[in-house]
């Protein structure tokens, strides 16, 4: 968010050969992102692709575990490695079961404001990873995503994301 408030549009980097950092503004605080962002019955509601997602597991405590699916079409499932609720979340993401690779994941939210600032560096194991998760669009369509984050956040009442 800037200094009136609104929402800053959203930014990828590539940092040096194996980081993309996204980072993006909500206008609410980090509580109700968090629960948005972790909360397995709001996680679909907003983190879509073409296909709907079909399943939706978290168990949000070092050494847990994830895992997102969209049917037939692709799913990603890892370890969670660290959380702080409701500021950090460290974890790996390997796509379809490949546990050869994976991406480490690191999100923040910081409060700015009323609102939070969210950053995730995703870092691959090399250059090559990187590059190869570019290539097929693994950023592409992130300001939709973000969006959506957006408006569930606006749309939903505070008890409901709150707790």
């Amino acid at each position: 968010m800037n200094k009136t408030g609104s929402i800053e549009p959203l930014q990828i980097i590539h940092e040096g050969d194996t980081d993309i950092i996204v980072r993006r503004s909500f206008n609410h605080p980090p509580e109700r992102v968090w629960r948005a962002m972790t909360d397995p019955k709001l996680i679909p509601r907003w983190m879509a692709s073409v296909d709907t997602m079909t399943r939706c597991d978290m168990d949000l405590r070092p050494s847990g575990s994830f895992r997102y699916e969209w049917g037939d079409a692709f799913y990603f499932s890892g370890p969670i490695l660290a959380v702080e609720e409701p500021h950090h979340m460290m974890h790996v993401e390997h796509f379809n079961g490949d546990t050869g690779s994976g991406t480490t994941v690191i999100t923040d939210l910081a409060a700015r404001g009323t609102g939070t600032r969210m950053t995730i560096v995703m870092r691959y194991s090399n250059a090559e990873a990187r590059a190869a998760a570019i290539d097929i669009g693994m950023t592409d369509g992130f300001d939709e995503v973000y969006d959506r984050l957006e408006a569930l956040l606006a749309e939903t009442s505070h008890a409901t994301i709150a707790g």
